[in-house]
């Protein structure tokens, strides 16, 4: 006799056979599943584009009742659900974009047991009114998406999401699932904690993205220039652009359009509408590149970004890796470039010390914007340096980020610059910006406070480096934490950021080295580096004249039903489709991401576009 759990995964296969038109589960799907089958909590943390919604949404089709799904914005709501309704799944969503008739019919189809899945945002479900209607609805399984917003030590902290561990009071005889892309330890004991999950299986899938070329480069004063090059090196392919404020995403997107790109702005100064709209807009099309702040972030479920590029960094690993995650979704080839400078640590260091939170989790924020900028300055592989600050252990070199292809071996030692300039900054008070300490570096006095100076040890010591040398040096020592970097009377100045590593420094018990050589000239450093920079990946996968003529048939079904390009088939779908050629129901079934509701509505028509092009 069949145990029950392998009953209920033998079933749940044929539904991911059946419904979703996959072969085989992926990583820990399978074992989430399981746990949610058998009517137990889970935890799972699985990266972006590592399936998380199959691990609700086929337990809400094989369970009685419906499945909850708590997710917290209606672009993603409307997402899935357009997804699901294209596979023979009943599913819908209850938000402010609906009228109060919509949602009302909504709530009894609900009740009448007419729907799988139901989305709703955790705002919703802090209205007493909701929760009571959802009391008299059996559910099947209670799905919390992006459930690192829960957590104040995560990156996207929604204060709403707090409320959602009463449901345990609630619904206590219903499995509830969290699930989310990144989470460090810290923040996964925080969810369990927040959501009352202290007795779920945890389930941590590897956080690597073996299809993401990864590399990062520091800023040189040429910020919109430099990714506008980026851009229209990757000419056609659709992607992002993630800059740290409103007006940042605007002028980027001025200056892609003037440059030719299909380009528009995207961030929370914009009328909601708007927004919607532009949205929309970057979704049914496969070339348009948006720049946008963090606003146009979890919403985004389109599979075929080809590149993400930080024009600002984000705030720390979490961000980075959630928002450069949004690329090659579809397992193809996908880059991810961040550019930064010591402004934008600085920017963001005052930015987390300026929040309401608490001391502890102020200073935590605070260590994360330092460990991402040790992240994209260090030398080693950036896949791995992911994979370990996630609390992976066993990981190796991808071979393919920056740094894998253009290794800096042992680097540069400015172990003796490192002691000019800090003792610099001590002797001149630690009062004073990089201009500054610059120039009594150089012995170049500008005013009489220079020329106080003149009469110190530091003064003129480093003329062997000329300013851009130097500036180099200080943005390492920064980096390395050696200086710090702090607002005083509005005017950014530099200060020995710890005693006991600057006493090491002096001793000789600490050496400094970086990737550049602060001698070389600044045509030879940018030359090197752009060159390393604008590698894109090669095209992947068929290109003929039947995938092509695929697209432009998905693009015309995708414009009558109003709905993204890949909401009907992601573009390996159809290169699968364009190489083995497949004549009806059956064969069409045989295509990894083709179920059996969209093999019977599309067949003779992907038969049609076939034959006419023999």
């Amino acid at each position: 006799m069949r145990r029950p759990q392998e009953a209920g995964l033998k079933q749940a296969r044929q539904v991911l056979r059946k419904v979703f038109g996959y072969d085989r589960f992926r990583g820990l799907q399978e074992q989430v599943i399981a746990e949610v089958l058998a009517g137990r909590d889970a935890l799972a943390v699985l990266p972006t584009g590592g399936g998380k919604s199959v691990c609700y949404q086929i337990p809400a089709l094989l369970r009685p009742g419906v499945g909850l799904v708590v997710s917290p914005l209606i672009a993603l709501m409307a997402d899935q659900v357009d997804a699901l309704r294209e596979v023979g799944v009943r599913a819908s969503r209850l938000d402010s974009s609906l009228s109060p008739e919509e949602r009302s019919e909504t709530l009894r189809s609900a009740v009448r047991g007419e729907l799988d899945l139901l989305y709703v945002s955790p705002e919703a479900l802090a209205s007493g009114f909701l929760l009571s209607r959802l009391e008299g609805i059996r559910l099947s399984v209670i799905a919390i998406d992006e459930a690192h917003c829960v957590s104040q030590w995560g990156h996207d902290f929604r204060p709403d999401y707090r409320a959602l561990g009463r449901l345990a009071d609630i619904f206590p005889d219903v499995p509830r699932l969290a699930v989310t892309a990144t989470a460090d330890g810290r923040t996964r004991a925080d969810i369990r904690a927040q959501l009352r999950l202290e007795e779920a299986a945890e389930f941590v899938a590897s956080f690597d993205r073996p299809n993401l070329i990864l590399s990062a480069e520091r800023k040189d004063g040429r910020g919109v220039e430099r990714v506008v090059e980026l851009v229209t090196a990757r000419r056609g392919r659709p992607g992002l652009v993630y800059a740290s404020t409103r007006e940042g995403a605007e002028s980027l997107a001025s200056a892609l359009r003037s440059a030719g790109v299909t380009s528009l702005a995207y961030h929370a100064g914009l009328d909601p509408a708007v927004r919607a709209e532009r949205q929309r807009a970057f979704l049914h099309d496969d070339e348009m590149v948006m720049a946008a702040t963090v606003a146009f972030g979890m919403g985004v479920d389109k599979p075929d970004i080809r590149f993400v590029i930080h024009a600002d960094p984000p705030k720390s690993l979490e961000a980075y890796w959630q928002e450069v995650g949004r690329a090659g979704r579809d397992g193809e080839l996908a880059e991810a470039v961040a550019l930064f400078g010591p402004a934008d640590m600085r920017r963001l260091v005052r930015w987390a010390q300026e929040t309401d939170a608490s001391e502890d989790v102020r200073a935590a924020q605070v260590r994360k914007v330092r460990q991402l900028f040790s992240f994209l300055d260090g030398g080693a592989c950036r896949r791995a340096s992911v994979r370990r600050y996630f609390g992976e252990r066993e990981t190796e070199d991808c071979g393919t980020c920056d740094n894998c292809r253009a290794p800096a071996s042992d680097g540069t030692d400015i172990t003796r610059y490192a002691q000019m300039a800090v003792s610099a900054v001590v002797r001149t008070g630690q009062r004073f910006g990089r201009g500054r300490i610059i120039q009594h570096l150089l012995g170049e006095p500008k005013d009489q406070i220079d020329r106080d100076h003149s009469g110190l040890s530091t003064f003129g010591v480093g003329r062997e480096l000329d300013a851009r040398g130097w500036r180099m040096v200080l943005d390492q020592l920064v980096y390395d934490g050696l200086l710090a970097e702090d607002d005083r009377d509005n005017r950014p100045s530099l200060h020995a950021a710890d005693r006991e590593i600057a006493r090491a420094l002096f001793t000789g018990d600490l050496s400094v080295s970086m990737r550049d050589d602060p001698l070389r000239k600044r045509a030879q450093r940018s030359g090197r580096k752009r060159a390393a920079s604008s590698r894109t990946p090669e095209p992947s996968g068929q290109d003929d004249e039947l995938y092509q003529a695929l697209r432009a048939w998905r693009a015309d079904q995708a414009r009558a039903m109003g709905a993204p390009p890949y909401v009907i088939f992601h573009d390996r779908t159809l290169r699968e489709i364009a190489s083995l050629r497949p004549r009806g129901v059956e064969a069409l079934c045989g295509i990894s991401g083709v179920g059996d509701t969209r093999a019977r509505r599309y067949a003779d028509a992907i038969e049609r576009v076939i034959e006419g092009l023999r």
